[in-house]
């Protein structure tokens, strides 16, 4: 068993290596995620073969790409997103209650209860929803294949809009330019202590080990504080671990069983992002921030891929991060209550409209 793990782990990886290469090489967007996405999910579906991922390695890749990310927090990084919190907040309420009202309609017009439908439409991230449809009592499988199909339509939608529309795009990299001056490699103990406490909080926190390392490092970098710079292959390592991660955990086999709910959600999903983009359109007619990041800003999900797609894209990942993390804890700390208030009228509704 032990030997056929390390066969098994050994061959992801090697894949997702090939895969990102072979991405970066042909200028995809976002390289060492979508590459070894890409290449697990067809290794599955052509083969027939399973894959192997890793928690460990995934939650490490999370804590470096969360640093990468803090790394590029500024003294202005905080006053400059202030400004932006209020109606960041109102137009993400908007497009969570655009989903919910696209889910109700799905719950009228096709044969699945509403719980589902709505925890399977909410742009909010995939643990946070798996976790909210256990306490609901939906069917978790199927809410699980809804947001991997958003997590697909995401990853492959948001960074490609972002590189060929916008005209800030240039040649696809994704390891941060890191300030100059470099800090002593004693700093590098600080890594290890924010590993630590994202994993103390992760029971509490969504996202703990991209978010506890993220701010820390953000507030550290603001402050004025010196961290020694890990040199760039690293990040490049988490990404590729992380689309490792990804491209394990999402199956087309497993897509393909929900039937017609599949088509139903990935068009709902192309909508949901279609509408962000508009959003983030009408952020920019009030607001002094450039298109391309309220875009990314706005997007329905990937903390790090869009604050990686940022970076790329001449966007500022440190606001793109910064407002992500605020629409995650809405969905996180508010939506459970509203859909405590919300679910049962709607579905009296439904059960009254279909009598």
């Amino acid at each position: 068993m032990n030997n056929i793990y390390i066969y098994k782990i050994i061959l992801s990886i090697s894949l997702s290596i090939i895969g990102g290469i072979l991405f970066h090489y042909i200028h995809i967007p976002l390289p060492w995620i979508l590459g070894p996405v890409t290449f697990l999910l067809v290794y599955k579906s052509i083969w027939k073969k399973e894959t192997i991922s890793s928690l460990h390695l995934r939650n490490i890749s999370f804590v470096l790409l969360g640093i990468q990310i803090g790394s590029t927090f500024t003294t202005h990084t905080f006053e400059n997103v202030t400004p932006y919190f209020f109606p960041f907040l109102m137009m993400t309420l908007l497009l969570i209650f655009v989903g919910l009202f696209a889910a109700f309609l799905i719950a009228k017009y096709i044969n699945l209860d509403m719980t589902t439908s709505i925890l399977g439409a909410v742009p909010g991230g995939l643990s946070a929803m798996i976790a909210l449809s256990e306490s609901f009592k939906s069917n978790t499988v199927y809410v699980t294949i809804f947001h991997s199909i958003r997590l697909l339509a995401v990853l492959f939608i948001v960074p490609f809009a972002a590189t060929h529309l916008f005209f800030q795009a240039r040649e696809f990299e994704t390891t941060f330019t890191l300030p100059v001056d470099n800090g002593h490699i004693a700093t590098v103990a600080l890594y290890f202590l924010f590993y630590f406490l994202a994993k103390v909080a992760s029971k509490k926190v969504p996202a703990s080990y991209v978010i506890v390392p993220m701010i820390l490092t953000g507030v550290l970098n603001a402050s004025g504080f010196t961290m020694y710079h890990l040199p760039a292959y690293f990040f490049i390592g988490a990404q590729i671990l992380l689309g490792m991660y990804l491209g394990h955990t999402v199956s087309v086999r497993d897509i393909m069983k929900v039937g017609k709910y599949c088509y139903v959600f990935l068009l709902l999903n192309i909508g949901l992002i279609a509408f962000s983009f508009l959003l983030g359109y009408l952020f920019t007619l009030f607001t002094t921030m450039d298109l391309v990041t309220a875009i990314l800003s706005f997007a329905p999900g990937g903390l790090v891929e869009m604050a990686l797609t940022a970076e790329a894209v001449g966007g500022d990942p440190s606001i793109v991060s910064s407002l992500q993390v605020i629409r995650l804890l809405i969905i996180v700390i508010l939506l459970p209550l509203l859909l405590q208030m919300i679910i049962p009228k709607l579905e009296k509704r439904v059960k009254v409209d279909g009598v």
